[in-house]
């Protein structure tokens, strides 16, 4: 009887697990999605993307998690092959989206909207890790200020170490991360839910955010960290009960 329990209970918390993973996908395919403000004065319109978009466009991401992880697929032409720019980093606020003003939150820049907790250093990618950094332990984040195209954006966490941490005290963790390139770009992100102090039974909103370092396109949107599956907690319940019932027999 111990037996099937423990095979029950391992059954139905697997079938929690599943039922417990959600998708979602954050668009960025035209006016109505994410833009952000453009502070460069030489600039006469604010577009989705600036230039050829074949380069520089940004399709969005897909988001999903499960009882340990995060997941995060971005989606862009961009290729920093054929760019003198480079991979932004991925933001993540942990308290929820809050952007400036209404879509396409065309006043949105670095001195007002969300706040973000957490990012991925794109830039350390090494064997397949990148560093989850704790934002508020690090020098900050580097802002657009000489692009071509859209100034006044945030793309990039600051590693430089601050007064009264050591040199990597910002590290929360190691993340894995593959880019592909060849015609459409991914960049795929899997980071523990617990470096980012986030907890699979406690559903939450969270924030997301990257873009190339010049911003000619971001994408930026909210996930909601799902709770877990009913049916494994109910299955748990009844075994619970029917053990109970044996004990007092």
């Amino acid at each position: 009887m111990k037996t099937l329990n423990k095979v029950l209970i391992g059954s139905l918390l697997s079938m929690g697990i599943a039922s417990g993973a959600s998708a979602y996908s954050i668009d960025d395919n035209g006016a109505d999605q994410f833009i952000g403000a453009n502070n460069n004065p030489l600039a006469t319109t604010n577009n989705d993307v600036f230039g050829n978009p074949a380069e520089y466009d940004v399709f969005g991401m897909d988001v999903s998690s499960d009882v340990n992880n995060l997941y995060v697929s971005v989606y862009t032409n961009f290729d920093p092959s054929a760019s003198t720019f480079d991979y932004g980093d991925l933001f993540i606020s942990t308290d929820g989206w809050n952007p400036f003003g209404t879509a396409p939150y065309e006043n949105d820049d670095y001195t007002n909207g969300e706040d973000w907790e957490y990012a991925v250093d794109v830039s350390s990618l090494s064997g397949g890790l990148a560093d989850v950094v704790d934002i508020s332990l690090s020098d900050g984040l580097n802002i657009t200020s000489d692009s071509p195209t859209r100034i006044g954006q945030e793309v990039t966490v600051d590693r430089a170490s601050i007064l009264g941490f050591p040199t990597g005290a910002d590290k929360a963790g190691d993340a894995g991360l593959n880019i592909t390139t060849g015609g459409l770009t991914t960049l795929s992100f899997q980071i523990a839910l617990s470096d980012l102090g986030l907890n699979a039974l406690t559903p939450q909103e969270i924030g997301l955010r990257w873009s190339m370092t010049c911003a000619n396109d971001i994408t930026e949107g909210s996930y909601t960290v799902p709770e877990p599956g009913t049916l494994a907690l109910l299955g748990l319940g009844l075994i619970g009960l029917g053990l109970r019932k044996r004990a007092k027999a």
